[in-house]
C-alpha cells in the first residue's frame, strides 16, 4: 500500500514561521487592571523556537502585569503554572526545519531563559514584597 502524495501536507507547521515540526499549544497571559482583568492567549501550532519565545514573553509579561487586580493575585500564578505545563510540548520538539510543502521563514529567537530576564525577576518580587509589606503593617498595628 503506498501513501498518497498529499499525506505529508497534514503535518502541522508553525503559525509564526511556517517551520516543522510544530505542536498545537495555546499560551496564556493575564493582566490585572485594579478592578478589571484582561485575559490574553496566543494559539499555536508553534515550532520549538517560536513556541519558547512566545512562552517566555507571555509568561514574563504576566509576572509583571498580572498582579494589579483584586482577583489577579489568584489568577496570575495559575496562568503561569498552566504555561509551564504546556512549555514541554514545544521544548521537546526537534529543531525547526523549513517546511518543504509551504512557505517558511526563520524562526523567532527564543531570547533569554525566563529567569534570566530582569522584568521576570521584578515580576516575581512583586508578590513577595506585597506579602512582606502586609506582614510588617500587621506587626506595627499590634
Amino acid at each position: 500500500m503506498t501513501q498518497a502524495p498529499y499525506a505529508q501536507l497534514a503535518v502541522a507547521s508553525c503559525r509564526m514561521c511556517g517551520s516543522v515540526p510544530a505542536a498545537p499549544v495555546t499560551f496564556r497571559g493575564h493582566r490585572g487592571l485594579v478592578v478589571l482583568m484582561q485575559f490574553l492567549s496566543q494559539e499555536g501550532p508553534f515550532c520549538r523556537d517560536c513556541g519558547l519565545s512566545t512562552f517566555r514573553s507571555m509568561t514574563s509579561r504576566t509576572l509583571v502585569q498580572g498582579w494589579w487586580g483584586y482577583g489577579s493575585f489568584i489568577v496570575t500564578p495559575i496562568t503561569v503554572l498552566i504555561n509551564l505545563a504546556k512549555r514541554g510540548k514545544v521544548a521537546n520538539l526537534a529543531p525547526p526545519q523549513p517546511n518543504p510543502y509551504g512557505p517558511s521563514r526563520p524562526p523567532m529567537e527564543p531570547g533569554p531563559r525566563l529567569l534570566q530576564r530582569p522584568m521576570t525577576i521584578i515580576g516575581l518580587a512583586i508578590p513577595f514584597a506585597l506579602v512582606l509589606t502586609l506582614i510588617t503593617l500587621a506587626n506595627l498595628g499590634s
